[in-house]
């Protein structure tokens, strides 16, 4: 599923790390993967994920950043945030989002939600957010 925003959000995310980079701040970045929403929605994945970001942005901070990425992700980035209060912030977020997929799609859609996190600095030994960056970029390619 390309998304217009991808790359903007990518664009995003840079900015956001060279700023971190600069003042020496946190900034994390979390990937959800919604694949069996898709495989559910059918026809309406693009609809019920578009639902479902935007219930996101309505929980997150005004400074944080949400977009659709490929493969039915999920992508949140938020800023001046620590890998520690991205795992809280994600673990709120999933909740969210499981909740919203089964009011849309019905049940089954209740199990685990994967999440991945990348933060800068990496205090936790993790791989970079730079690297992470890369990563879903070279998704984005296949």
């Amino acid at each position: 599923m390309n998304q217009p925003h991808c790359g903007a959000f990518a664009d995003k995310v840079e900015v956001e790390l060279s700023r971190a980079e600069r003042y020496r701040v946190f900034v994390s970045l979390s990937v959800l993967d919604l694949t069996p929403a898709g495989a559910v929605a059918g026809d309406r994945t693009l609809e019920v994920l578009r639902e479902v970001m935007r219930q996101v942005k309505s929980a997150i901070r005004a400074s944080d950043e949400v977009a659709l990425l490929h493969d039915h992700c999920l992508a949140v980035l938020l800023p001046e945030t620590p890998r520690q209060g991205a795992e809280i912030a994600m673990k709120r977020l999933t909740e969210l989002v499981k909740g919203k997929l089964v009011e849309s799609l019905g049940a089954g859609l209740d199990r685990v939600i994967p999440v991945e996190i990348a933060s800068y600095p990496d205090t936790a030994g993790a791989r970079t957010l730079t690297g992470f960056l890369e990563e879903l970029e070279q998704r984005n390619r296949n």
